[in-house]
């Protein structure tokens, strides 16, 4: 189960914002033709697809010049899983992406053929606006400007086109987004895209800390590379007369997923975890109550506390690692150290003792207690401004801790029967 969660983690985090693996054709470099009035810009936007990692969708840039020669998609999404010190570079957030170009046509068709929906929009530039981010494109590519350290939310493959867009624009479509404040969150467009990935979704919403929870502008929700799209369509810009044109002058659905459909809005998380919750806490709660009656009930009891523990301890130390000792920002302030607490592992080690050494149970009731006590804390804390939102995991995790902590305190030794002298 840890394992699952773990391997989970990775996958949606190695992937956030639907980066590219590396293609498998490289296609030849394209002539360094010099564009004329006639380059097009496009901006390619592609839906989910099966892998976690394709759960956030992608993008590219492709300049068109048939007359020029130009034919030319930029894609800045692309990673190697086999890359040197990949593991450790995701492990502290200082993971390696760059930037490559492709031919437009095959890049689109090698997104339909996974059965990813292909969208094309034409982004109303002007001959100078085009030749401006075609020119950064291109200095983009080069090898000695090419690798970057991905950041899943503030510096992906879409953020990176939209900055392009931006540039193109002298900063026209940030001075338009960056002050217009949505009702998104990173955590709720991450939780809304990995819908259908249970696991993956338990995983992100666990690992993101308050950070996560801030609302976002139009600009930052452009992280996804849908909302980009449906942000670029609503959009006028402004000429240099003064007149205002829309941003996306033509716009067309190359290509419509049969199996991935994009959900619109995250789901309420907190009621099927309480379901789930209640059921844990019910069990635990009935095999402590019985504990007393059978040892062999006692030791079944002691094992679930010591598995439940010992996995609750194990992710609270990641929990406080990803916090103390990464780069991951939206991993730190994570009140979600209060229900996956460390000193689980030392009510795992206690409750191990307790079945050989009696004298270990009151301390082990009263470490649970405080566990629990925690816990409950992290509930009081919803009622504060400005805290985490994770009444889900509340939900899941508090009414199991404190049905184990009522199991351990109902099997302590009590202080007065330890001290009546046992009959001759």
């Amino acid at each position: 189960m840890i394992r699952q969660i773990q391997c989970a983690l990775c996958a949606v985090w190695c992937a956030l914002c639907g980066a590219t693996a590396t293609l498998s054709a490289q296609p030849n470099p394209s002539r360094l033709a010099v564009p004329g009035a006639g380059l097009r810009v496009y901006l390619i936007t592609v839906g989910q697809g099966d892998p976690v990692w394709e759960k956030f969708g992608h993008n590219a840039l492709w300049f068109f010049d048939d007359a020029a020669g130009i034919d030319e998609a930029y894609n800045w999404g692309i990673f190697d899983f086999n890359q040197p010190h990949f593991l450790k570079r995701f492990l502290t957030g200082d993971t390696k992406y760059w930037v490559d170009k492709y031919p437009g046509v095959p890049l689109m068709n090698y997104y339909e053929k996974a059965d990813r929906s292909v969208e094309v929009q034409r982004l109303n530039f002007t001959p100078e606006q085009a030749a401006r981010a075609f020119t950064f494109a291109r200095t983009n590519v080069r090898e000695e400007n090419r690798y970057y350290r991905y950041d899943y939310f503030r510096d992906n493959c879409s953020t990176r086109v939209r900055d392009v867009i931006d540039y193109a624009l002298g900063g026209t479509l940030k001075r338009a987004t960056a002050f217009t404040v949505t009702t998104l969150t990173y955590r709720s467009e991450s939780v809304r895209l990995v819908d259908d990935l249970v696991l993956t979704q338990l995983g992100i919403t666990t690992a993101l800390g308050e950070p996560a929870d801030r609302r976002l502008t139009l600009w930052e929700s452009m992280f996804i590379p849908m909302r980009m799209r449906d942000i670029l369509r609503q959009l006028r810009v402004p000429r240099a007369d003064g007149s205002m044109v829309t941003l996306v002058s033509e716009e067309r659905k190359l290509y419509e997923s049969r199996a991935y459909h994009e959900r619109a809005s995250p789901r309420a998380l907190w009621l099927p975890y309480l379901l789930v919750g209640l059921l844990l806490a019910a069990e635990f709660a009935a095999v402590g109550r019985l504990q007393d009656r059978a040892s062999a009930v006692r030791r079944i009891f002691r094992i679930e506390v010591i598995a439940w523990s010992v996995a609750l301890g194990v992710l609270g130390i990641v929990l406080l690692l990803a916090w103390t000792s990464t780069r991951h920002v939206f991993w730190f302030r994570n009140e979600n150290l209060l229900l996956l607490n460390p000193l689980s592992l030392w009510l795992a080690i206690l409750v191990m003792f307790s079945s050989r050494r009696p004298r270990f149970a009151r301390t082990a009731a009263l470490l649970g207690v405080i566990v629990a006590a925690l816990a409950v804390v992290a509930l009081v804390l919803k009622v504060m401004p400005g805290t985490q939102h994770n009444g889900a995991e509340i939900a899941l995790l508090l009414p199991a801790h404190l049905a184990i902590a009522f199991g351990l305190w109902r099997a302590r030794p009590r202080a007065d029967v330890a001290l009546v002298p046992t009959p001759s």
